[in-house]
């Protein structure tokens, strides 16, 4: 019993995190008209807002998110060529380069924000206030318990 219940538990995280995400990047590619940000671009853009004036280098973005050096490299290079950040150095290490929003990253996040947050709303809808507390306590706590036991190398 217990091992079908563990499935049950992975297939649920699995379905509910594949249709969240296909209607993520949906929203973003539509109102950015086509494929100028991915889902993974807009939670950078996003970050990087969040973050004010602050300055953020790759190596935070790979912690914040966990994902690989070379995923965010990668990353960090397409959004460029896509003019939606630009890498600059800073005074004290001119080694480092911080990550700076473009004038078009501003004007699409924007646009894409408010779709997303009208989408976020929607599904916050489908639950009561409790309900959906409890659901976000209940995921900060799965995501607390696996990624304790993730091996360092091997986020993704």
């Amino acid at each position: 019993m217990k091992r079908k219940m563990e499935r049950e538990l992975a297939q649920s995280v699995i379905r509910a995190s594949v249709f969240y995400r296909r209607r993520f990047n949906r929203v973003v590619a539509a109102e950015s008209e086509g494929d100028l940000l991915t889902g993974r671009n807009m939670w950078v853009l996003r970050y990087l807002r969040d973050r004010g004036g602050e300055n953020v280098f790759q190596k935070d973005l790979e912690k914040v998110f966990k994902i690989r050096r070379s995923t965010i490299s990668h990353t960090v290079e397409l959004m460029e060529q896509k003019q939606l950040l630009v890498r600059e150095p800073v005074k004290e290490d001119a080694r480092l380069k911080r990550l700076r929003l473009t004038p078009k990253a501003e004007h699409v996040l924007d646009a894409v924000s408010q779709s997303l947050n009208l989408m976020e709303q929607n599904v916050r809808d489908a639950f009561c206030p409790e309900e959906y507390e409890t659901l976000m306590r209940l995921l900060d706590k799965l995501c607390s318990v696996l990624e304790s036991e993730e091996p360092e190398q091997g986020k993704e």
